[in-house]
């Protein structure tokens, strides 16, 4: 096995034996150093790791650019060079480090690596730049035993850390891993360009960093996940057991992601969730192979300006999935081919997520079991919403908790649902406030859709508020499942302020309303087709007129 390297260091009888002459090291004649100058062979035959470390600490002890050229290295850890060694590094960037790979330069991890193994670390430094293009191959299909740790770039503890195009791909365990530990972050790591493709556990691991930049990913783990390599996760962000005691922020200008889907999750509570924020200017998810949640996120803030998620083979049964406290906010949203609903967000533990959708567009075509959005106690506003081809409904209110809040303003449905377009439900005692400003519904099949709105709960359809519903199908417009209390639904007003409803039957002894409200009554004739609340504060006082 070849010598054990220590950081720093350099010895003569290196120099010696790969003819490194003054020239080719004289720090005033040229500005970088050449790594097969200093013994480094290449070709991917023989074990480069300490030839390339040597090359890499006297590069930087002697502030010069180390020139990797285009060529194939291959590279082992400590502990493979040395069973009794406890180093798992294969090349460990020191501070100050300025790298550059020729585009066509390859580190290839030696086959079978032990447990723990990084292809490249960049740990407790700070100040290292890597420029060029390089590409790692984390050899996972030779692995034999080993654990879920063997990643291909490894930055932990690290400031100021700059990549400028990577590709890393087949890593057992991460392909990229950046993290820390929460009172010592990575901070204001920025990586150009990054593709990732088959890990054994994640592309893209977001652990304990601040100021994380990364222009664009491109990652896919559609065969990924050791140890049979069938699909996986593709980004992951999982810092452990987060306390809050500083923020986090995150930003991709472009992400792709292929495979299972995502898993992005901070804490639990509206402290931390409030703390920790992910930003993406574009997101495109493609998802295949498995039922699971495409993107299952909760307990951070999260700001996507344009996301699209399509379910490639209509297997995943949620689209995103959200529990817990979580702050979302997305510009413009197309979720296509899930075969279940396309969002789902639940209140968990007391907390609640919060979903702000600008522009959001839901196509079922194909998916047998497709459904829009349900919310389980969360909050939920959209501004345009338009339903294509959804096999269920296409809105979902499941009030789990007081102060409920959901708003959608313009809801266009186009061939949705069997039963009903939306259904607005409630537990216990939880009362909703839902208000659907435009609904419009176009229903071309020859079996349409039986109603617009069912309610299956008074609690939500008193918590009900609705605007105006565009119905040139003539579809039944409101339903009460059970049948076993009276229709009332409002249109407009406040708690305080006069209101307008729409009632079936007397709203005497049922509406409660402020004085000054105004119910017109479905099935009234002369003197009962309009009500006036003249008197009172409860459910009395309607006069008919």
């Amino acid at each position: 096995m070849a010598d054990q390297i220590l950081d720093g260091s350099i010895t003569s009888s290196k120099i010696a034996n790969n003819a490194v002459t003054a020239s080719k090291l004289d720090p005033i004649s040229i500005g970088f150093i050449n790594v097969k100058a200093m013994g480094v062979i290449g070709g991917g035959s023989i074990d480069d790791t300490v030839a390339l470390q040597t090359a890499i600490n006297w590069g930087v002890n002697n502030n010069k650019l180390i020139f990797v050229p285009a060529d194939t290295y291959k590279v082992s850890s400590g502990k493979m060079r040395s069973p009794a060694s406890s180093e798992w590094w294969c090349l460990r960037l020191p501070t100050n480090a300025n790298i550059y790979f020729e585009p066509g330069a390859k580190l290839v991890l030696a086959k079978n690596p032990p447990s723990d193994t990084r292809v490249l670390s960049i740990n407790n430094v700070q100040n290292v730049t890597v420029s060029g293009y390089v590409e790692i191959d984390g050899s996972a299909t030779t692995v034999t035993s080993a654990n879920d740790q063997l990643h291909g770039i490894f930055i932990y503890n690290a400031q100021n850390v700059t990549l400028e195009s990577v590709y890393v791909h087949d890593c057992y365990g991460d392909n990229i891993f950046v993290g820390g530990l929460e009172n010592t972050p990575s901070v204001n790591v920025k990586i150009g360009y990054c593709r990732c493709v088959t890990a054994g556990r994640k592309n893209f691991v977001i652990h304990y960093v601040d100021q994380l930049h990364v222009n664009t990913a491109i990652l896919d783990n559609s065969k990924g996940g050791a140890p049979s390599f069938t699909g996986a996760n593709s980004l992951d962000l999982e810092p452990d057991n987060y306390t809050g005691a500083r923020s986090f922020y995150q930003h991709f200008d472009y992400l792709s992601t292929t495979g299972y889907g995502n898993d992005l999750s901070a804490g639990i509570s509206d402290d931390l969730a409030k703390k920790w924020t992910l930003a993406v200017d574009s997101f495109d998810m493609r998802v295949s192979g498995t039922s699971a949640p495409a993107l299952l996120s909760y307990g951070l803030t999260m700001k996507i300006d344009k996301l699209t998620l399509k379910s490639l083979d209509h297997t995943a049964t949620l689209g995103i999935q959200t529990l817990y406290a979580q702050f979302i906010t997305i510009g413009q949203a197309t979720i296509e081919g899930i075969n279940g609903q396309a969002i789902y967000a639940a209140s968990s533990s007391q907390y609640k997520p919060r979903l702000h959708i600008d522009t959001l567009k839901l196509d079922g075509t194909n998916a047998a079991n497709s459904s829009g959005i349900r919310i389980d106690g969360g909050d939920l506003y959209v501004g345009d919403m338009d339903c294509i081809n959804l096999a269920g409904n296409s809105l979902y209110v499941f009030t789990t908790m007081n102060n409920t809040l959901v708003s959608v303003n313009n809801l266009v449905v186009h061939n949705c649902g069997l039963d009903q377009v939306a259904l607005l439900s409630s537990y216990s005692d939880f009362k909703p406030n839902i208000h659907l400003s435009n609904i419009a519904i176009f229903d071309e099949r020859a079996v349409k859709v039986k109603r617009v709105l069912e309610f299956s709960t008074n609690a939500a359809l008193l918590g009900t508020t609705i605007g105006t519903i565009y119905n040139p199908y003539a579809i039944s417009e409101w339903y009460s499942t059970y049948n076993n209390f009276k229709r009332t639904l409002k249109l407009s007003g406040g708690t305080v302020l006069p209101a307008l409803f729409i009632v079936e039957g007397s709203p005497e002894g049922i509406l409660i309303a402020p004085i000054g409200s105004v119910a017109m009554r479905v099935d009234g004739a002369s003197k009962t087709a309009l009500y006036v609340k003249e008197t009172g504060t409860g459910n009395t006082g309607w006069i008919g007129k």
